[in-house]
């Protein structure tokens, strides 16, 4: 066992690392006015160096925090409440899996994140005395950063977007609800435009119903797995479409809002490569989003099938691991590993095991990292994700030279059509033993449009090629995208922000003119219902109307689950995956429910007359909770008073005592629906609980007219002056100047220091 926790089982690189904490000649550092970092270095090895320095620097925390969940030692600071999560992470061995992938890449992708470890731990060196409060908490400082930690950390942070808790959730709807209303509240995939148009067909569903023990015995572990998949918005104007002939990129990204941000602002330059973006504090380079002087990127989620889940019931192999506890005993934790992958749910006898793309195979992702930032155009940005694994995304490019470009990256591998639904069987039938990716030429893209612009936002990949999903998001926030950028010519990077803060549902509508046909039998439900008669279906912060539907909404997904029988008595109980994400994913599924043809299937609706009265005393319910909280005059609802940003500290929210340590909360408007993100789950009443975590526009015509922001601040030391500065600008769905040029740095540099 080693220092940090791990099996030191992995074979030793050969490869002697660099651990200089120094630069190699002076690196130059300008803060602007928000206190992002704009860096200059004199060679590629410094630059990544000062990029480790100042990700510590502004997120030293975050970047502890993350590492030590990854490594499942988060309980030795919060105690039992981190227990969960750490025996789910050691039961996965993420940390021997990732040195082990560390150590197959390439010698200069490794020592891209030597040099960059050494940055951080040159920042730890220096401020032993001065680290973020947060760390008052915890048994000792930070250890030095090693270079594996960066995959670490990286691969943690993208391991639950992909369709782990969807199977777990449709096993337990299964089990409750049958299989054609499982089909049937999962939507028709088909039915929706997809990104790159064809023909395609709809894959059937094979459905299997044998884990309700495991998942009963298993909720309080799947109560940790926190579910991160979200949605996101992109697209790229081509420059027929422009005033300036030139592209625009422009888009944002969709995860659990969290305080810090889980994106990091800054601008690297060297001789090899001048970039700005969004980074992952811990990670080198710029894998989402950013630009050099040629070519702009940024990513949408695939929402592709990446994950599978068995059954196992033969023979597996079993170790045990110590997970000390602050505060309490330390507890032993059983591991286990069969032939489709390590024991995640469950115990000797019957147990959930998990294989994912990111442990199929060599996961040579960091690869792509460096070729990325040295992209001269759309075609070679494509071609250095050749090496790209993790997760699958929608990459969009726009370069110099006029081009926009789609490409899906990413490793697919196709299984049989039993394991897209529900857990299946651990068999070799269903094992991912001998499977291949599909190859990257395969993969769906489209350059150049004949009408002038590319759209992803997590809908429907492709109509012909490869199997990617049965779980795209639905098109409402493409079809609305691709609505508001039909016949416009002329833009500028100005256009965009009213893009991103749209908050008009294209869900709204059919739901609407069922509501409007309902009689409650209150007097209040009716005064309600009256509201929708001139509603525009804006999801406004100060709409009385739109609070009413959200309300609805929420009540009719609670009145589904109770009529199914799985939200009785709570959500995140016996038979489901973790509470958030269960009541997310029914929010999502009563709907297609509702306006599908699947309404029939609730018990006690057999007729049309029914699911009128049901959808009566659901407005009463809502009309009813609504009065209660904002008062007995339906005009006077708000959705922002319902509708608030939930961004909570997560030191603070396993330690109560660090309470202050949490942002403010605030109203804003839109839900899951809109391009102005902000997605409930039921479970924690109409919080907007996932969101924008970053907003940006590139002009590839003068970059220095490009915008972004962060819901909060590019740092993440509370009071530290940077930490919720963009917040304002966040909340109003506007941008913060995103400076490039040396000219424009300079001009705009609030300090500059050398290190």
């Amino acid at each position: 066992m080693t220092e940090d926790g791990t099996n030191d089982t992995a074979k030793p690189d050969t490869a002697k690392p660099d651990t200089a904490t120094t630069p190699g000649a002076p690196v130059s550092v300008t803060r602007d006015a928000w206190g992002i970092g704009h860096a200059t270095a004199s060679s590629l090895d410094d630059a990544f160096w000062v990029q480790g320095w100042l990700a510590a620097s502004d997120r030293i925390w975050q970047m502890e925090w993350d590492r030590r969940r990854a490594l499942g030692r988060w309980a030795e600071v919060v105690g039992p409440p981190g227990l969960r999560e750490d025996r789910f992470f050691r039961r996965l061995g993420l940390a021997e899996r990732c040195r082990a992938d560390w150590q197959q890449l390439e010698e200069g992708t490794r020592r891209m994140t030597e040099r960059y470890a050494a940055g951080v731990t040159a920042w730890l060196a220096t401020n032993t005395d001065s680290l973020p409060a947060e760390f008052d908490s915890h048994p000792a400082p930070p250890a030095p950063w090693e270079p594996w930690h960066c995959v670490l950390v990286y691969k943690m942070r993208h391991l639950f977007m992909g369709t782990f808790h969807r199977k777990l959730w449709r096993s337990a709807v299964l089990l409750a609800a049958g299989p054609e209303a499982t089909r049937v509240m999962r939507g028709d995939p088909s039915a929706a435009a997809a990104i790159v148009p064809g023909p395609g067909s709809l894959p059937s569903p094979d459905l299997l119903s044998d884990v309700a023990e495991i998942l009963r015995r298993s909720a309080v572990d799947l109560a940790a797995i926190e579910d991160t998949d979200g949605g996101s918005n992109s697209w790229a104007i081509h420059g027929s479409r422009t005033a300036s002939g030139l592209p625009i990129l422009a888009g944002d990204p969709h995860r659990g809002i969290e305080f810090p941000n889980v994106y990091h602002q800054c601008h690297i330059a060297c001789p090899e490569f001048d970039v700005i973006g969004l980074a992952f504090p811990g990670v080198p380079g710029f894998p989402h989003f950013g630009h050099n002087a040629q070519v702009a990127w940024c990513i949408t989620h695939g929402m592709a099938d990446d994950t599978d889940v068995f059954l196992e019931t033969g023979p597996i192999e079993w170790s045990e691991e110590t997970i000390e506890v602050a505060g309490a005993e330390s507890e032993t934790v059983a591991v286990g590993s069969t032939p489709r992958g390590p024991i995640v749910l469950g115990e000797a006898g019957s147990a959930l095991s998990m294989m994912w793309t990111g442990f199929h195979e060599v996961d040579s992702t960091f690869d792509a990292l460096l070729p990325m930032l040295m992209a001269d155009c759309c075609a070679s940005a494509e071609e250095a994700a050749r090496a790209w694994v993790l997760p699958v995304n929608n990459l969009l490019t726009a370069d110099v030279h006029g081009d926009i470009s789609y490409k899906v990256r990413g490793r697919m591998v196709e299984r049989p059509v039993a394991n897209r639904w529900t857990a299946v069987p651990g068999d070799a039938a269903h094992g991912w033993s001998g499977l291949e990716s599909v190859g990257f030429d395969d993969l769906p893209g489209w350059t150049n449009p004949e009408r002038g612009f590319l759209v992803t936002a997590n809908n429907r990949i492709a109509d012909a090629g490869p199997y990617f999903s049965l779980d795209f998001a639905g098109p409402a926030r493409h079809d609305r995208i691709v609505e508001l950028l039909t016949d416009r010519s002329g833009m500028t990077v100005d256009d965009m922000p009213p893009i991103h803060r749209d908050v008009r549902s294209s869900i709204a509508p059919p739901i609407v003119a069922l509501l409007r046909q309902c009689e409650p039998a209150t007097e209040l439900g009716r005064r309600a219902v009256g509201l929708l008669a001139d509603w525009d279906h804006q999801m406004s912060g100060d709409s009385a109307a739109a609070a009413f539907y959200g309300a609805v909404r929420r009540h009719w997904s609670l009145e589904v689950g109770a009529r199914f029988g799985v939200t009785s008595p709570t959500f995140g109980s016996a038979g489901w995956p973790e509470a958030v994400a269960a009541s997310r994913m029914l929010h999502d599924a009563a709907v297609h429910l509702l306006i599908g043809d699947g309404w029939s299937l609730l018990p006690g609706v057999d007729h049309l007359g029914d699911l009128f009265a049901l959808l009566a005393s659901t407005v009463d319910a809502a009309s009813a909770e609504l009065a209660q909280i904002l008062g007995d005059d339906p005009h006077l609802w708000r959705w922002d008073a319902l509708h608030v940003m939930s961004s909570p500290h997560p030191l603070a929210t396993a330690l109560p005592d660090r309470a202050g340590l949490h942002p403010p909360v605030d109203g804003c408007p839109g839900d899951g629906d809109t391009v102005r993100a902000g997605a409930v789950a039921p479970a924690r009443g109409d919080l907007a609980t996932f969101g924008s975590v970053a907003r940006y526009a590139f002009d590839l015509a003068d970059w220095d007219r490009s915008g972004w922001v962060v819901p909060h601040g590019v740092s993440g030391v509370r009071n530290g002056g940077h930490d919720l500065d963009q917040r304002d600008a966040w909340l109003a769905a506007e941008l913060v100047p995103m400076w490039f040029t040396a000219e424009a740095v300079a001009a705009n540099g609030v300090e500059t220091f050398q290190l």
